[in-house]
């Protein structure tokens, strides 16, 4: 008994450009998140190394 597959690989092709649609859409969401983050994380650390430096001093004042 033969499965006939021939109309079902269109299908799959357009299931397989929505996907690749679909990833490239995530990659772009993922990238801008990323560069976000970054730049988060880039506030941060110049904070951190301001109140650190803000710390010493007043420490150096106390004794």
């Amino acid at each position: 008994m033969a499965v006939n597959n021939v109309g079902s690989n269109a299908g799959a092709v357009g299931t397989q450009q929505t996907g690749d649609a679909g990833f490239q859409n995530q990659l772009a969401e993922f990238e801008a998140v990323s560069r976000k983050v970054q730049s988060q994380a880039i506030t941060m650390r110049r904070i951190t190394t301001e109140l650190s430096s803000e710390k010493k001093v007043a420490d150096e004042r106390v004794q």
